[in-house]
């Protein structure tokens, strides 16, 4: 006998999985972004970073399995998006 609600992975295949994970991963930036700030702990925005890299690492990673080309190239451009927003908020937090 099988659960009713049994999951699947399956859920997560094709556009709909490449368009959760980008939004996971935008909402993760904006929670880094909003722990920015001029304090010597950037422990907490740190973490947000990383776990919005790594959604936008299992978009690519997903695309590339998937065969769904343009996924993973706008995974790409995600990645590459974060990593230019990251750095330029990170270096406002330095002093000069």
């Amino acid at each position: 006998m099988t659960a009713p609600h049994e999951f699947s992975v399956g859920a997560l295949h094709g556009w709909r999985g490449v368009l959760l994970g980008l939004a996971a991963s935008l909402v993760f930036l904006f929670a880094g972004w909003q722990d920015v700030g001029p304090g010597p702990d950037l422990t907490s925005s740190a973490f947000w970073f990383l776990l919005a890299l790594i959604f936008s690492g299992s978009v690519i990673w997903l695309g590339i399995g998937a065969g769904i080309w343009g996924g993973a190239l706008l995974g790409v451009a995600f990645f590459c998006l974060e990593t230019w927003l990251i750095r330029r908020w990170w270096q406002r937090t330095q002093p000069e």
